[in-house]
């Protein structure tokens, strides 16, 4: 059985030139927190991961935290200017994805290796998909 075999069509992604604050609404939306990032040709050019998004604008709002006192202002007010920034400055340009004819034994290496819950599914450079962790597991339920 190959990766195209077993994923989801659903294709979670945005386009480099979206700002941050649509794909935060996009990702609020879906309930998800990490979602690949494509260009025009719908080619993976990163991944947008909320955890990292988040941290880095912790960090940052930390280091000024001592000009305004109150760190929730602070954080109020460095989302704000994120906002309507293209999410292509926040984006993991290093990230996982599978190739289409891989087989169930490297869909499962690279879950084990990787901390993404939906996986880019990719072919002829284009993403076609995404396999999550309980799809995986779904599939090896029914294929006994």
């Amino acid at each position: 059985m190959l990766a195209e075999e077993i994923m989801s069509s659903e294709i979670f992604s945005v386009n480099d030139f979206d700002s941050i604050s649509d794909v935060l609404q996009f990702l609020s939306r879906r309930k998800i927190h990490e979602v690949v990032v494509v260009d025009l040709e719908q080619r993976p050019i990163g991944y947008f991961l909320l955890r990292n998004f988040f941290q880095q604008l912790i960090e940052e709002s930390q280091r000024e935290v001592a000009l305004s006192g109150n760190v929730f202002v602070t954080i109020r007010e460095k989302l704000k200017e994120y906002a309507h920034r293209e999410v292509s400055e926040f984006l993991e340009k290093d990230f996982d994805y599978l190739e289409a004819d891989e087989s169930l034994e490297d869909v499962l290496d690279l879950l084990l290796r990787t901390k993404l819950e939906l996986v880019p599914v990719i072919k002829e450079n284009k993403v076609v998909g995404t396999i999550s962790r309980g799809k995986f597991l779904q599939i090896l339920m029914e294929n006994k």
